[in-house]
């Protein structure tokens, strides 16, 4: 029976090897995004341990203009966002002097990145909202058909003192947004400021890093 086992084993590691094998050629042929993606995530140069301080050990990487240090002009920004004075006081983007903030009524969507679809994830740093109010925040990625959809991630809730976020992934869905280059997408995160029983007050968010890697 222990033989059997093992020859089961090795046959089955056998396959999967095989499998990468016959995968990765296809992957590494693609022409859409072969600069910073591969078959299961990003190839970013550089990764950050940014939230160690608070019990998370994984990589990310800082969005495009994450720290709003140079402005937001990459980022769509409507409803009155805007860059303004103050930066998170955990200075996990490095020393730095701004934010952005986002009335109600506003929205703010970064520039697209690479990012693992099954699992992605994003973090930041945010301050403001009114009582039973939240920020909402979506990943937004354009599907097979060239249809925008978004993913609703856990919203964030108010706070009046700068606050990290929990690690905010969503669990599936995405899977229909697989591209020639494996478990990679370009995608953006669009945040929304949510009104409660007392309006949605405004927010400040800073700091914005996600984890491109998260692929399985």
């Amino acid at each position: 029976m222990g033989i059997a086992a093992s020859s089961v084993t090795k046959f089955r590691r056998l396959a999967l090897l095989a499998l990468a094998l016959c995968v990765l050629p296809a992957s590494l042929a693609s022409r859409a995004d072969a600069s910073d993606s591969s078959l299961l995530g990003c190839n970013y140069a550089q990764a950050e341990r940014p939230f160690l301080r608070f019990l998370d050990p994984l990589p990310y990487i800082l969005a495009p203009e994450g720290e709003f240090e140079r402005g937001a002009s990459a980022w769509q920004l409507a409803g009155g966002a805007k860059v303004v004075s103050g930066n998170e006081s955990f200075y996990l983007g490095g020393i730095g002097a701004k934010s952005l903030q986002i009335p109600s009524g506003g929205s703010a969507t970064s520039p697209p990145m690479c990012v693992g679809l099954v699992l992605p994830v994003v973090r930041f740093v945010s301050i403001g909202g009114s009582l039973l109010a939240s920020l909402k925040v979506e990943a937004v990625y354009t599907d097979t058909s060239g249809k925008q959809r978004s993913i609703e991630l856990p919203a964030v809730l108010p706070s009046d003192s700068w606050q990290p976020t929990l690690q905010l992934l969503q669990l599936g869905g995405v899977l229909n947004a697989l591209t020639l280059n494996g478990l990679t997408t370009q995608m953006s995160f669009r945040f929304t400021p949510r009104a409660g029983l007392f309006g949605s007050g405004t927010w400040k968010i800073d700091a914005v890093y996600v984890d491109p890697w998260k692929t399985i």
